[in-house]
């Protein structure tokens, strides 16, 4: 079965041994004759249309495909009959299927066919650290075609992993230390933190409002200052045109003055006459008394008329009235035209106004004046506000406790990331036991092979040869050559090899489109052609881009947590049934039909990781596999509530851990993105 996580390799078939019980040794899930027939199916190879990459296969499995149709139906209506129901909390396990996390790659690549129309050596040696290392298992034979990566031998690791095992586990517990460490620092800190955040927060509120305080009293004082000063120009104004008509008034008060000095010695004449007059009037003259029975007039009838008082007295009244009609007269005369007044009584007028005015303008101007002083005391006291506001605030933001206890964090995170390096002993010894797994180092046929178990190996343990140098001419759509360019790997397949991926390296694109507008191009064989003859026609994967050195796992592997954020389940303890299992966050990357990257600060290398986030996948529903296939296509309800593994089998480790090709997607990791 395809294995995504191993490095340079598209695909790879292995077989599984069917567990025997329920609990804990694995449990029949379908029948030994179907799941035999699904366990032979090859997995496709990655980036392949289905079609293309089986058709070769289905003509020669026809009743392998008829069973494995029927198997995958029955399945499919299990599956569908049962994932309505949710599993019950105490629900048993049949089986929980779990991958190894080990750096992979995802392809992103386009298929074409051709026509194949026509070596290098490397040795697989044991490193000087394992040469007494005894050989465990021999994984291949001469004449056998390996891909680069293939394990040829490995050698017994039993003492080796249980030092490992000591120096992780004294890893672990230095990295835990400095974590809680860490961790205390950083709660203290943020404690700390919170109240000294919250208080800059009240300081600033108040230096902002010292601010706001400050600004309301400057422009009041700036309003002050423009009203005093409009008041100021006001009173001059009014100031001015008062001195200006009383000037203009003087003069005419002047002239008048001899007018009414005049009037009023007139009527202090005629007052006088008057008075000398009714004097004389008080005693009538007997001779002037006219006779009975007929009038006279006053004449006749006083006498005093005739007296010189009297005469005194008209003439008094005539120069009175004379000087009264003087006076009206240079009364009305008079005029300011510059200001359009008329008569003296209208300049008087005028001029009492002006007075009020300059009164009333600088009443104003005292008061603004005042208003400006007040302002000022205001502007004062909140520039002293802002500045004690200020002071406050820089105290509390130079808090020494806070930088204290931020260098307490700095300290426990920088031991904390000397306790993650991977201690150099831990690393030797991991290296070891790398190098105990001997590979191929290059794609080809082993031609020569020195290795047989319970030896100890020593220099050259195999020989690899690639045997001939062939040519792949194919066409590519005008579609498909954008992207593309010389030097792009490829993998090539054909009926004749079967499911063997060959290498190959894109050397040469037509530059000119053929009569069908597509565009001719050819395809160097790199890796063992094996059963690859010239003249055969064969499909190959022209490798656009590759996300190497990342983590990838099935895509059921990764479910979605309630707040959006997504998780994979790392094993914690327990072995087949009972292992349990911890949410580690992660964020998923490039991805195909079965496969997807991961990243997250918490995954390691060896991680083992449930191959499916569905809790209900591999809950036992029936003791009799057949019994609940009859029940879920007759329509009664799944036994035990449970949901059936939707295309998921268990593997041969006792129902623990089934191969990476996850969510029963057949297939491996290599593909369109």
């Amino acid at each position: 079965m395809f294995n995504p996580f191993k490095k340079n390799q598209a695909a790879e078939v292995q077989d599984l041994e069917q567990p025997d019980t329920v609990s804990g040794q694995g449990a029949q899930v379908v029948g030994d004759t179907d799941y035999e027939a699904e366990e032979n199916l090859p997995a496709p190879p990655a980036g392949h249309p289905l079609p293309a990459r089986l058709a070769g296969w289905l003509g020669r499995h026809k009743k392998l495909v008829i069973a494995a149709v029927v198997i995958v139906a029955a399945a499919g209506i299990i599956s569908w009959r049962m994932r309505a129901v949710p599993a019950a909390a105490d629900a048993e396990y049949q089986y929980i299927r779990t991958t190894t996390l080990t750096k992979g790659s995802l392809n992103d690549s386009v298929t074409v066919s051709g026509t194949v129309v026509s070596g290098d050596e490397a040795d697989v040696t044991v490193s000087d650290s394992v040469k007494t290392y005894k050989v465990a298992t021999v994984e291949a034979q001469v004449g056998d075609t390996v891909q680069e990566g293939d394990i040829i031998a490995t050698l017994d690791t039993t003492d080796l992993e249980k030092q490992i095992e000591d120096a992780q586990q004294s890893y672990n517990d230095t990295l835990q230390s400095a974590q809680t460490s860490y961790d205390r620092a950083v709660d203290d800190y943020n404690t700390s933190l919170v109240q000294h955040d919250n208080n800059l927060i009240d300081l600033q509120a108040k230096i902002d409002q010292a601010d706001q305080s400050l600004a309301d009293a400057e422009q009041s004082l700036s309003d002050a200052k423009s009203k005093r000063d409009a008041a100021k120009s006001a009173y001059d104004t009014a100031v001015s045109e008062y001195n200006s008509i009383s000037a203009d008034f003087s003069t005419i008060k002047a002239q008048i003055d001899s007018y009414t000095t005049a009037y009023n010695n007139a009527s202090d004449a005629l007052n006088a006459a008057l008075a000398a007059w009714n004097a004389v009037k008080q005693e009538p003259d007997p001779t002037t008394v006219p006779a009975e029975g007929t009038e006279g007039t006053a004449d006749t009838q006083d006498s005093s008329t005739a007296s010189p008082e009297y005469e005194a007295y008209v003439s008094a009244q005539s120069a009175a009235q004379k000087a009264e009609q003087d006076l009206l007269t240079a009364q009305n005369n008079c005029s300011i035209t510059s200001r359009g007044l008329y008569g003296y009584t209208a300049i008087e007028q005028a001029v009492n106004a002006a007075e009020q005015a300059k009164t009333s303008a600088e009443t104003a101007y005292n008061q603004a004046e005042s208003t400006v002083k007040t302002a000022e005391t205001q502007v004062e006291t909140a520039e002293q506000q802002v500045k004690s506001a200020h002071d406050a605030y820089d105290n509390e933001k130079n808090y020494s406790t806070i930088k204290s206890k931020a260098q307490a964090v700095e300290d426990a995170q920088t031991k904390l990331e000397q306790a993650k390096r991977t201690p150099d002993n831990l690393e030797t010894l991991q290296d070891t036991l790398a190098d105990c797994t001997l590979t191929a180092t290059m794609s080809g046929t082993i031609t020569a092979l020195d290795a047989t178990v319970g030896s100890v190996c020593a220099g050259t343990v195999a020989t690899i040869q690639d045997t001939d140098a062939l040519v792949v001419e194919v066409t590519i759509p005008a579609d498909d050559v954008p992207g593309l360019e010389t030097g792009m790997s490829c993998l090539i397949t054909s009926d004749a090899t079967g499911d063997t991926e060959i290498a190959g390296t894109l050397t040469q694109i037509d530059p000119v489109a053929n009569d069908q507008g597509s565009f001719g191009a050819k395809v160097r064989v790199t890796g063992e052609a094996g059963d690859l003859l010239i003249g055969i026609q064969a499909q190959v994967e022209i490798i656009k881009s590759q996300v190497t050195d990342v983590y990838v796992v099935p895509i059921d592997a990764v479910a979605t947590a309630e707040d959006g954020s997504q998780y994979v389940l790392r094993k914690t303890g327990g072995e087949g049934v009972d292992m349990t299992f911890e949410q580690v966050t992660v964020t998923t990357g490039d991805s195909n039909d079965y496969y997807v990257t991961i990243s997250g600060a918490d995954l390691q290398e060896g991680d083992v990781i449930r191959s499916s986030a569905d809790l209900t996948q591999g809950i036992v529903t029936t003791t009799d596999p057949m019994e609940q296939m009859m029940q879920a296509m007759g329509g009664s309800g799944t036994p035990g509530g449970g949901q059936a593994p939707a295309g998921d089998r268990p593997t041969d480790t006792g129902g623990a851990q089934a191969s990476s090709g996850g969510g029963g997607a057949p297939g491996g990791a290599a593909g369109g993105m």
